[in-house]
């Protein structure tokens, strides 16, 4: 398979991880010097010896001009789409602590990079349906910054900026949402979201926004505007995470039947914790497609780019897609078009068919 759709990959990430438990051994993913540069390039397939010999000199002396070139050919060669998270730069603890305007400022600036990435380095910002090429398509997703939409007039500025993916919480509660659910102004924004055909991630959500956004999308008839773009059921989660924070994050057995249902997308991860090995992505993938419509309404949410090293299974990087693919054809009888639809096709076709 010589193309890989992904619903979740980076290409810029926030710089302040460090501190969090995923990724106590995983480095400053900004510094060029740190080896999590190598690590990086490697799950988006690329070899850095190779890159090393193209250009002459240590991949950590890479300009950053140099690395944007490297990625963008990686994006053009192997994948059909990719969804790049959108993050705001200081939600995580930084010595610098600007209000809540200049963050969402900066922001819009950091989005503004992706503006001219096909001048740049030919990777094609996909701002409508008709924005489609046959490779190489970027999709802006706002991953981590909900907490600063104060209105939703700030939610349109997003959406006008080239945000069409829109996640609405990330790890903890905002001004969209609450443990009970959606706050008034989450109502809003959502509806106002799905009016205007643009996509609701409910990934980072807990249960009660999950339902209170389903039922939305089902009454507006915009079913086919809800994604869950990386994840796993409840079911899949590794046994030594379960019990922690972030399980409420995971679908039930009945949300993805909800979700197939009503014309969504769900992605499905590749690492921990969501699964404990590709053996298990495969049988869940055959457990989905086993529902009306399922096998049109999986993708993979590989979120490489972005995932410690520690917690990679089998697949480490897209050419490694094979083993899933192999799986599926031996063990479950799935035919090449329906693997081809499940890593490559599926995401395509639904993100160009839900956004206007």
């Amino acid at each position: 398979m010589e193309k890989i759709s992904s619903l979740h990959d980076d290409v810029y990430v926030p710089k302040a991880t460090g501190h969090l438990g995923e990724y106590k051994n995983y480095p400053d993913r900004f510094d060029p010097s740190e080896k999590s540069v190598i690590t990086r390039l490697q799950q988006f397939g690329i070899n850095p010896t190779e890159v090393e010999k193209v250009f002459g000199k240590n991949i950590a002396d890479l300009t950053s001009e140099e690395y944007n070139a490297v990625m963008a050919e990686v994006i053009r060669g192997q994948y059909d789409v990719i969804v790049a998270s959108v993050f705001d730069q200081y939600m995580f603890p930084s010595p610098e602590s600007p209000d809540d305007n200049i963050r969402l400022k900066k922001m819009l600036q950091l989005i503004n990079q992706f503006g001219d990435m096909e001048a740049r380095c030919g990777v094609n910002l996909v701002k409508s349906s008709n924005d489609f090429k046959d490779n190489g398509n970027l999709v802006l997703s706002l991953e981590a910054g909900a907490h600063l939409i104060k209105s939703v007039s700030d939610s349109r500025k997003l959406a006008d900026q080239g945000i069409k993916i829109f996640g609405l919480q990330y790890g903890k509660d905002n001004t969209l949402v609450e443990s009970d659910g959606l706050t008034k102004l989450g109502n809003e924004v959502v509806q106002d979201l799905l009016e205007n055909d643009l996509i609701i991630d409910l990934a980072h959500t807990g249960f009660k926004t999950r339902q209170a956004v389903m039922v939305l999308a089902q009454e507006k008839m915009k079913g086919h505007l809800i994604s869950y773009t990386h994840g796993s059921s409840i079911d899949d989660l590794i046994e030594s995470w379960k019990g922690k924070v972030g399980e409420n994050r995971l679908l039930t057995q009945t949300e993805i039947k909800d979700i197939v249902k009503m014309g969504g997308m769900i992605g499905l991860g590749v690492s921990k914790p969501f699964f404990d090995s590709t053996r298990k992505v495969a049988e869940r993938i055959d457990s989905i497609a086993q529902l009306d419509k399922g096998i049109d309404s999986i993708a993979i949410g590989t979120d490489f780019g972005g995932v410690a090293p520690e917690w990679l299974n089998e697949i480490k990087k897209p050419e490694d897609f094979y083993i899933l693919g192999d799986i599926l054809s031996r063990d479950f009888g799935m035919s090449d078009e329906e693997i081809n639809k499940i890593v490559r096709k599926n995401a395509k076709d639904w993100i160009k068919r839900a956004i206007k």
